[in-house]
């Protein structure tokens, strides 16, 4: 088991990626009819795919595949056509110092990151608000 170490707004936060690929492996798709498979699903496994390279970054450094096992939640939609999404996720992981990261604001999404009690392991739930404009 390999823990990385990630200074966080000043904060460190521990990760096991290794074990939260694991855990992210073996499940479905949430655009699946295993996981829910509704059109706000559907269009937010399209749409996460389209993002930027720093925020398909942000979720690999947690080992987070952004497809998988997610409570995704379409907030809103704008008269641009625009949908904003509310999704949470969990790693494994621990944020040392403070039970919450507030927001980080990467381009067109912001992430927070709190610490999630466990009885197998320590988590943080991965929160992210990302903004979609047109993704085809």
């Amino acid at each position: 088991m390999i823990i990385n170490y990630l200074n966080i707004n000043g904060y460190n936060v521990r990760v096991d990626v290794d074990r939260t690929k694991e855990l992210y492996e073996p499940l479905p798709l949430v655009s699946d009819e295993a996981h829910c498979g509704c059109a706000d699903c559907y269009y937010y496994i399209k749409a996460i795919t389209c993002t930027s390279s720093a925020i398909q970054e942000y979720f690999r450094q947690f080992g987070i595949d952004p497809r998988k096992e997610a409570n995704v939640w379409m907030a809103a939609e704008f008269d641009d056509g625009a949908l904003l999404y509310i999704v949470d996720y969990r790693f494994v992981g621990e944020i040392e110092g403070t039970e919450q990261i507030g927001w980080i604001e990467i381009d067109n999404a912001k992430f927070s990151l709190t610490n999630y009690p466990s009885l197998q392991a320590p988590m943080i739930e991965f929160q992210v608000e990302i903004l979609f404009r047109h993704c085809t």
